[in-house]
């Protein structure tokens, strides 16, 4: 082969033995002279199939030719597009082959010595119809596209019908491409639900939106089809410091206590409501569990609070909790959520990674899918009697676990199914200092 060229495909036998971080089935082959690992999309555990693989990565790309003979963890997808739509990569597998490779993932990740922990994975309810938020990727030329990522690319796949979306989400989805008619350029497109639980719009648009943009979407609030919109336009890097407001555009959901929680426009939230619930009755019953003080409160330490979700949990069990979030429009939204609990802590708009920690017993952290290095690494050295690690990416919280593995040990491991019908989970770990 001249020096340069492109190795063509292989094309090979092999069965799948498991499943690995990105949702991705991992299978082995034999290559001259070598055991390659190879790496294939929507499998499933035992599928046996040809595929064409590509040995010039390490580990091996591979894409599926044929089933020759399929797993039982297969199941027929729900939406006729997942092979191109990159949203759901788990729609192939049943309920039972999702939580046990959710599970799986965590476990993949512990430290070592962690990994006979048991794992109680808190399945969903709601395999469809349950996001409560999503972000989509519009194009403008021609006409507009809208979608979520296709597979394996930075375009947007466009379907019909989006089945995983809460039904007043999906109503705004298909609506979106109307109300940016003879737009020019691409953007970013938030999806939430608002008051009355109509849709909201949080879009940031590089290049020309269209003046009927405005007016469509002021007929659409006053016809309550939509809750309002914030929109940031502008060319390029040109984007205005302040958006253009129509409605109102404060998203809502329901909160890990079950009541109405404020967020932040454009703010995150969880996926699903009733896995946010889930997580939080877990998180209460865990603190509920834990040892008091005898003559002082127990003092907490949330980082990365966002709008409340959790702090409206921990204010109820500390009357000396201190909350870290960043994000100044999540601390206005943490601090309106438990005003209207007629509960109390300190908000303190400020990085996580780089503010001074307050003393504390008990740190609850929840960072988003970066992880937390540098918190994790002054928590190493400050060690509270116990962490609560909440993480939403298993690579960042494995890595992050590493740094406390030899001054705590593991006393639960939970994951919850937030995004029922992809490789992703939400993760639940709490740590003991070691005596």
């Amino acid at each position: 082969m001249p020096a340069g060229a492109k190795r063509p495909p292989v094309e090979l036998s092999a069965t799948v033995e498991q499943l690995v971080q990105g949702g991705d089935g991992l299978a082995f082959a034999p290559f001259e002279g070598e055991r390659r690992a190879i790496l294939a999309p929507a499998v499933a555990v035992g599928d046996e199939a040809r595929f064409a693989v590509d040995f010039s990565r390490r580990p091996a790309r591979a894409q599926l030719l044929k089933l020759l003979s399929g797993s039982p963890d297969r199941v027929e997808p729900a939406c006729p597009h997942t092979a191109r739509c990159g949203g759901c990569d788990w729609m192939h597998l049943s309920a039972d082959a999702q939580a046990t490779g959710h599970a799986g993932l965590i476990r993949a990740v512990l430290p070592q010595p962690w990994r006979d922990v048991r794992i109680d994975v808190h399945r969903s309810g709601e395999l469809l119809r349950y996001r409560t938020r999503a972000r989509l990727h519009v194009r403008a030329a021609d006409r507009v596209i809208v979608g979520m990522h296709e597979a394996r690319t930075h375009e947007p796949a466009e379907v019909d019908t989006c089945v995983v979306l809460e039904p007043a989400l999906e109503a705004g989805r298909r609506e979106l491409a109307e109300l940016l008619e003879s737009s020019q350029g691409s953007g970013e497109a938030q999806l939430a639900l608002g008051v009355e639980r109509k849709p909201v719009l949080e879009l940031r648009w590089r290049g020309t939106l269209s003046g009927a943009c405005f007016g469509k979407l002021e007929r659409a609030v006053q016809d309550e089809r939509w809750a309002g919109a914030r929109i940031w336009a502008g060319a390029g890097d040109d984007q205005p410091s302040r958006p253009a407001v129509v409605g109102d555009p404060t998203p809502w959901t329901r909160g890990a206590d079950s009541e109405s929680l404020r967020l932040a426009p454009g703010g995150f939230a969880q996926a699903s409501e009733a896995a946010n619930l889930a997580l939080g009755v877990r998180l209460a019953a865990l603190l509920d569990a834990m040892p008091q003080k005898k003559n002082a409160p127990v003092r907490v330490t949330e980082l990365y609070a966002g709008a409340g979700n959790l702090t409206v949990l921990l204010a109820r069990r500390s009357p000396q909790l201190t909350a870290l979030e960043r994000d100044r429009e999540a601390c206005e939204a943490a601090r309106a959520n438990l005003a209207a609990r007629g509960l109390k802590a300190r908000i303190v708009e400020a990085d996580a990674d780089s503010y001074e920690l307050p003393k504390a017993d008990v740190v609850v952290l929840d960072p988003p899918r970066g992880g937390a290095r540098q918190a994790v690494e002054r928590l190493a050295r400050a060690r509270p009697r116990t962490i609560v690690y909440i993480s939403c990416d298993p690579p960042t919280l494995g890595r992050d676990l590493a740094m406390l593995e030899g001054t705590y040990e593991p006393r639960s491991v939970d994951a919850f199914e937030m995004f029922p019908q992809t490789s992703h989970v939400e993760s639940l770990v709490v740590l003991e200092r070691r005596r």
